[in-house]
């Protein structure tokens, strides 16, 4: 028997929820010295987590939001870390899962929370319909720059009204202040608070902060607790009320709803009740920092400074619990350097009874802002450390051949319970006992079949196995033929059983979204362990002879239709080398998982005359299969074809997928308009695309109308070029 030297895998999962600057830091630590035994998975709804320390200078002017963002899923590529993309739900501690909102939930066995806190708007009426929270800082953003956009048709001055006069509430006063002068655009900002101007910092910060709001001729109106919210006017004591046209919340933090309703020790705002190791008070699995936590033995303000401290402890002990080690304790400073932004390029320390101000204190801040990010731009190399060994720390040596089964006890668990469509022709299927699957096919319909493989590109098991389900299907699709039945081919990485059974039973459960979508009923398969995980599907579908779509089959005057963008195999290829940014892969992911159903049915009802889909030989390869020996050539017109976006960036640095050499051939036999040459464009067309797009050939009379149903059923589609009378040829123009 051949067998293949290698280590046991991890065998504890460290699940880290939220993408805080305290996860940020800890991650890169773990990273550089990973913890023996567990593998780690990130959480977070977002790709990009802003660093709030810029947010005032990004609302002034002074920054990008690409300058005041994390990019975690180019750090979890870089630390070999997991990433879920996905919003925390709730907890079941029992269990040890984390409930999410995407797929189902995920285990952990040790769990730690950074998400953050909210502006607490709990007991006003009408504040959370009406006005707008700091936080989360994503919707915020798209709600400032709406608001930027549609303020230059106001007739006369807006009234733009802050909520909270603490640090966070009073820079951004004097951010918007600025950012509105800047902008040529009349308004009047009114900063409100129940208290004083930042109530807790030293007195001479207060007056320097207060001079500055003076000098913008910022309305102060304090003491004046807000009890209601209307769609302009916020109310306070004695029923008085102030017109607003932009309301922005930012006062004291809350945690989310689901934090109270979970099983954790939480105090009455729902942040997590932690001890000075930053471990639940509750439950010793789970850690929490950062704006979540509430650090039972002090009371702490919500600054950024105290998340990046607590870092490296929360780091320690992560790896401590996970050892069954002592952890370590967290002592915050008596005193802490805080920075506040003023507009411009200016600003106030504060430091216990000290205070400065001037530009060179901004420039301060911006130094230190800028190194801080650094840290997740400029990452140093990392040894990729051994696996850890067996349990009885000795090198194990996995077999080949039919010894690489997965085991059949973890077959089972992963397997129970998983439901899907059920169909009468189905005699046997995977949950029968027999050696194969038995279908009944009825006489008077085509079988059609196809099969698909490939080793895993991303890490989340319930997003690579919608996407290989879909991938496989897109085949039947193509052909109009409708989805019947599927055996899946399922390879697990190297590690161990009970975490091969999580991994497995996620990959299958995102597998049977999609199946069971298009009513395919899984019937089968078979596991085995390897060195990385893949998966594939032989897909069985029926169609009636008279109702099939062809690859060939164009005629000249068709217009040739394409559904989906493409680039996903440059920006692959890029991930691997860690110049994949997280919102590229994001828009790369979500078209991948566009399911071509409606779009083939469509196609079929308009009378399309040929179809196929866009995978592994790229748009011109497939092409040039649909006109191979056939009485038409086509004509594309390059700049109408979509693209994902950085795929042009990535291809213009030369980053080609490993196919690309191989499918550039078929480039050679087309005609490219001159002033093509060596446009990386080019790459794209030959880019080999996983989960793909449909190109269809639709008649023209047919074209208009066809187009107006995939829309109206919000299907993706763009016309991209024609079918020509010169046989057998692809023609590339502008």
């Amino acid at each position: 028997m051949k067998t293949v030297p290698t280590v046991d895998g991890p065998h504890q999962d460290l699940v880290l929820v939220g993408g805080g600057h305290s996860h940020a830091l800890a991650l890169r630590m773990l990273a550089m010295s990973p913890p023996p035994g567990a593998r780690i998975t990130l959480v977070s709804p977002e790709s990009l987590t802003p660093y709030s320390g810029m947010l005032p200078g990004f609302v002034a002017g002074h920054y990008r939001a690409e300058d005041m963002h994390i990019d975690l899923a180019a750090l979890c590529q870089w630390a070999g870390v997991r990433f879920v993309r996905a919003r925390a739900t709730g907890l079941d501690t029992t269990q040890r899962l984390v409930l999410l909102d995407q797929g189902p939930p995920l285990p952990y066995d040790v769990l730690s929370l950074d998400i953050g806190a909210l502006p607490d708007t709990c007991g006003v009426p009408g504040a959370e319909t009406h006005a707008v929270p700091i936080k989360p800082v994503s919707s915020f953003r798209q709600r400032w720059q709406t608001l930027l956009s549609s303020m230059h048709e106001q007739q006369g001055p807006m009234q733009i009204t802050i909520v909270g006069a603490g640090p966070g509430g009073t820079e951004m006063c004097l951010a918007v202040d600025h950012a509105l002068s800047g902008a040529g655009i009349a308004a009047q900002v009114r900063l409100v608070d129940a208290r004083t101007l930042l109530p807790g910092l030293a007195t001479g910060t207060r007056r320097a902060m207060q001079r500055l709001l003076d000098a913008a001729q910022v309305e102060q109106v304090m003491h004046f607790p807000v009890t209601r919210v209307g769609p302009h006017w916020i109310e306070g004591p004695d029923d008085q009320r102030l017109h607003t046209d932009f309301l922005l919340w930012c006062t004291g933090a809350r945690g989310a709803n689901w934090l109270a309703a979970s099983p954790l020790a939480c105090t009455d705002d729902a942040l997590v009740r932690v001890h000075d190791t930053l471990q639940s008070i509750s439950h010793p699995n789970i850690f929490a920092a950062g704006d979540c936590a509430w650090l039972d033995p002090y009371t702490l303000p919500r600054a950024g400074v105290y998340a990046v401290r607590q870092a490296p402890v929360l780091a320690a002990n992560l790896r401590a619990a996970l050892q069954g080690a002592p952890l370590k304790r967290y002592r915050p400073q008596h005193k802490v350097l805080a920075l506040l932004s003023a507009g411009k390029r200016h600003a106030v320390a504060s430091r216990g009874r000290l205070s400065l101000r001037g530009d060179w204190v901004w420039r301060w801040k911006d130094r230190i802002d800028r190194r801080f990010m650094a840290r997740f731009t400029e990452l140093p190399a990392r040894d990729m450390a051994p696996g850890p060994q067996g349990d009885d720390h000795q090198s194990v040596m996995h077999c080949q051949g039919c010894g690489a089964k997965v085991g059949a006890q973890t077959l089972s668990q992963a397997l129970n319970g998983l439901q899907g469509v059920r169909h009468d022709e189905v005699i046997s299927d995977y949950q029968s006992a027999e050696d194969a699957a038995v279908l009944r096919w009825p006489a008077e319909s085509l079988l059609v079949q196809s099969q698909d493989y490939f080793p895993a590109f991303i890490d989340e098991p319930w997003l690579f196995g919608r996407i290989t389900a879909l991938h496989a299907l897109s085949d039947l699709h193509a052909m109009n033929a409708q989805p019947h039945s599927a055996l899946a081919t399922v390879a697990l990485a190297y590690q161990h059983p009970r975490l091969q059974h999580r991994d497995l039973r996620r990959l299958m459960e995102g597998a049977l979204l999609e199946l069971d979508r298009v009513g395919c009923a899984l019937i089968g398969g078979h596991t085995i362990e390897g060195p990385t995980m893949a998966a594939g599907f032989m897909v069985n579908g029926r169609a009636h002879p008279d109702s099939l779509l062809h690859k060939r089959g164009a005629r000249p005057g068709d217009l040739l239709v394409l559904t989906k963008p493409l680039g996903t195999g440059i920006l692959l290829a890029g991930l691997q080398r860690g110049l994949t940014r997280g919102a590229w892969l994001d828009e790369a992911l979500d078209s991948m998982l566009e399911s071509h159903a409606t779009a083939a049915a469509l196609f079929a009802l308009h009378g399309a005359t040929a179809c196929t889909d866009i995978t592994g030989f790229g748009l011109i390869g497939h092409l040039q299969e649909m006109v191979h020996r056939q009485p038409c050539g086509a004509r594309l017109h390059a700049h109408s074809i979509p693209l994902l976006s950085g795929s042009l960036t990535l291809a213009q640095s030369s980053v080609r997928s490993s196919l690309a050499a191989a499918n550039d051939l078929a480039l050679q036999q087309c005609t490219v308009a001159a002033s093509l040459a060596g446009d990386p464009l080019l790459a794209i067309l030959t880019d080999p695309q996983t989960s793909g797009g449909l190109l269809a050939a639709i008649p023209a009379d047919t074209y208009a109308q066809c187009m107006a149903s995939l829309h109206a059923a919000g299907q993706r589609a763009w016309g991209i070029g024609l079918c020509t009378d010169n046989a057998g040829i692809i023609e590339i123009q502008e």
